[in-house]
């Protein structure tokens, strides 16, 4: 019968012990040492007097099931003997027990934290003890009981001292009532008892639930999203080495207090550049310059601005051109040339020319006026008469636009008095007498004129620098009534003016 038992308590341990890895629960190693307590000693409840010490052992099989309660499987074998204090009669009885129990853990977060490491506990259940009992005196030794199964009833409290995440001590003292009262050889009509004092160690079956795999179990866990690689506490929160409020995994400069802003780096002149980026980390600057300053603000740092107080241009290297004439005003003697003008190179008014008008004020700025208020070369007489000359000279076939081949050598002269004055440009006027009709004298002016300027611009003159009318009969400069007034009438008149 005790080898079916026993075969009966494997096959239960072992189906407990797949439920439980299936179900993250924890195994548990007891040694255990019994007391009586019924018909023999008058249900004094002597606990605790260890007159026979008798040690045993047990198994337990334990499931999470909430924070407050575990479902505990205990297959246990107790020893209990006993003499009543006359030594007349006594009992020698062992008990193979298997009990399914409840158990409340004091340390569910209401009563005391889950990662408590001392957590107390109460527990309560039933189950079915085989008992093989035997009288104990000194003169005989006679079986009392041989093979009962019974029913048993348990209740007890105990303390877990819980070493780590996978291992923990328990201590416990159970009551158990096997629903038979005649197993000490004395029947009463009670149940009698007997107290089971259990030490064991429990494992955890299974590695603590750790979503985050940061080595801290959730249910200890005060921060569960933290990443993988980050280093955390024992509350699972990751480690702020320097106390800046930047986590070590997220801080650039883990062994000093920072700010968020700069990744958990100081910033000792609080410009916004991490001490370490930053070239003048004791005076405030910009981040576009390393964190060194940029004192008036022209966007030029201070190592390489020659006017560091005063905003300047890069290219003088930080200094100011008050007048935005291309000077910078430490060299500028004109410091307040009127914007747009053309300067030297001390940033006075230019004069191209040197005839002492500046090109702001010079009609001709590339040629040399003479000491002339506009600044252009002023037409000399001899200059005058030649063109005059030229004017005379210039004959056409009669009733025609066809020039005569001995005007060629006037206008040959014309084309160089252009080239020697080039800030003019040649006006002519055609003109012919009175006879014939008003239209037809226009047009024929109009026709010489162009073919005055045709030759001229053959000559190399530029086509702009010619303006052509004909005026026809309009403008005599003589009677027409006489030969020798409409020959003066027929005329090319050239005038030189400034373009």
């Amino acid at each position: 019968m005790r080898k079916k038992l026993l075969l009966i308590c494997i096959a239960i341990l072992f189906i407990a012990c797949h439920h439980a890895r299936a179900q993250s629960g924890a195994i548990g190693f007891h040694v255990t040492m019994s007391e009586y307590d019924g018909d023999l000693n008058d249900n004094q409840h002597h606990f605790y007097d260890f007159n026979y010490k008798q040690v045993g052992g047990a198994v337990s099989l334990q499931q999470y099931l909430n924070p407050s309660f575990n479902l505990v499987e205990k297959v246990s074998f107790n020893q209990v003997r006993h003499q009543n204090d006359l030594a007349t009669i006594g009992v020698d009885a062992d008990f193979y027990t298997v009990n399914l129990k409840l158990k409340y853990k004091l340390n569910n977060g209401y009563l005391l934290k889950e990662e408590a490491a001392i957590a107390p506990f109460l527990v309560a259940g039933i189950g079915g003890t085989y008992i093989d009992s035997k009288q104990f005196v000194e003169s005989s030794s006679s079986p009392i009981t041989d093979g009962e199964v019974k029913a048993n009833v348990a209740a007890g409290v105990g303390i877990l001292f819980q070493f780590n995440d996978r291992v923990g001590l328990e201590v416990a003292n159970t009551i158990n009532a096997p629903l038979y009262d005649a197993w000490d050889g004395v029947d009463q009509g009670g149940n009698d008892l007997y107290l089971q004092h259990s030490a064991g160690l429990i494992f955890n079956l299974r590695k603590p639930r750790d979503v985050d795999n940061d080595g801290v179990a959730d249910r200890k866990d005060k921060c569960a999203d933290t990443p993988a690689t980050a280093k955390v506490d024992s509350k699972g929160c990751p480690v702020d080495t320097d106390k800046d409020g930047v986590a070590d995994y997220l801080d650039k400069c883990p062994m000093l207090a920072g700010t968020t802003t700069l990744a958990g780096c100081p910033d000792k002149d609080g410009d916004g550049v991490a001490d370490g980026d930053d070239t003048c980390p004791d005076v405030p600057g910009a981040t576009r310059f390393a964190g060194c300053p940029d004192t008036d603000g022209d966007g030029i740092e201070d190592s390489k601005d020659k006017c560091p107080n005063l905003a300047g241009l890069d290219i003088f290297q930080g200094c100011a051109d008050g007048d935005s004439d291309g000077v910078e005003d430490s060299k500028d003697k004109c410091p307040n040339t009127e914007k747009g003008i053309k300067v030297d190179e001390v940033g006075c008014p230019a004069d191209t020319d040197g005839d002492g008008v500046t090109d702001n004020l010079d009609a001709c700025p590339t040629s040399k006026g003479e000491g002339s208020v506009n600044g252009c070369p002023e037409i000399k007489e001899e200059v005058k008469k030649r063109l005059n000359f030229a004017t005379r000279g210039i004959a056409f076939e009669n009733g025609k636009a066809v020039l005569k081949p001995s005007s060629f050598p006037m206008l040959n002269e014309v084309v160089s008095i252009l080239e020697e004055y080039k800030d003019y440009k040649l006006k002519m006027g055609g003109h012919t007498d009175a006879s014939g009709s008003n239209a037809t004298n226009l047009t024929l002016s109009q026709a010489r004129v162009e073919s005055v300027k045709a030759y001229l611009v053959s000559k190399g003159v530029s086509e702009d620098r010619i303006e052509a009318v004909g005026y026809g009969e309009e403008q005599p400069i003589a009677t027409n009534g006489t030969a020798a007034g409409r020959a003066q009438n027929r005329r090319v008149a050239l005038e030189l003016i400034l373009k």
